[in-house]
């Protein structure tokens, strides 16, 4: 593969055993990026080094590469905003211990696939179809219902997910709001980052604990996107 050659002066995304794709399954924009170089940045979570760019190989090879897509623009908006790796996809299956998932702002669905084909049942919802929507341009890559925010008012026994959220938009404090149930899975930055608005990180505060992060999350260069779950705090019955 062309990447690996590239890849190879420093370490890369997907290098570890526990990284690579299960058999059986697919799993195509973790097979673009886990060539890509990469460096920690927070415990064990990796962060993708910008290697399309001219300053750090010759024009021509960036060249080919963009021809091929390998950019985080393209990648995104084709398959996720957020990157899931198999070491996310088996952290999750292991907080969730085989609950059920509702995910809101569910995009082209690429979040979902991959957790249906490690046999987890997700509901997925995203307002605007396939193609309506400039940020997401392919797919779905499962089924994706059409409904906003308020769709988590039919599966309160579910865990939620939200991935990537839209940057000051209301919908991640929307869904948590109306959300009853106790486990939250989020992946994006954090208060003062590019996703959701601060009203989500005040309710998030205010209400829920961390309970864990994913250690094999990998995220683009420069994006401080986290894979994290949280528990909502018990409501004081005095």
């Amino acid at each position: 593969m062309e990447f690996a050659s590239l890849a190879a002066r420093r370490p890369i995304a997907g290098s570890e055993q526990d990284q690579l794709t299960p058999d059986g399954t697919d799993n195509p924009l973790w097979d673009v990026v886990r060539w890509m170089p990469a460096t920690p940045y927070i415990g064990e979570e990796y962060e993708l080094e910008p290697f399309i760019a001219a300053t750090e190989f010759d024009i021509s090879t960036a060249q080919r590469l963009s021809k091929l897509g390998a950019e985080l623009s393209p990648l995104c908006k084709r398959y996720a905003w957020s990157i899931i790796s198999p070491g996310d996809v088996a952290w999750m299956s292991n907080v969730l211990g085989g609950r059920m998932v509702v995910e809101i702002g569910a995009g082209s669905g690429y979040w979902a696939w991959q957790l249906e084909q490690a046999g987890i049942d997700v509901a997925a919802y995203d307002p605007n179809p396939v193609g309506e929507n400039t940020y997401c341009t392919s797919g779905p890559s499962t089924t994706v219902l059409r409904d906003d925010a308020s769709a988590v008012k039919h599966h309160q026994d579910r865990a939620l997910l939200m991935v990537w959220p839209p940057f000051q938009g209301e919908s991640a404090r929307h869904a948590l709001s109306s959300y009853e149930g106790d486990l939250l899975i989020y992946a994006g930055e954090s208060y003062g980052g590019c996703t959701a608005d601060d009203d989500f990180y005040e309710l998030l505060a205010a209400e829920w604990d961390e309970i864990g992060t994913s250690p094999q999350h990998v995220t683009w260069w420069g994006i401080r996107c986290r894979l994290s779950a949280y528990q909502r705090r018990s409501r004081s019955t005095s």
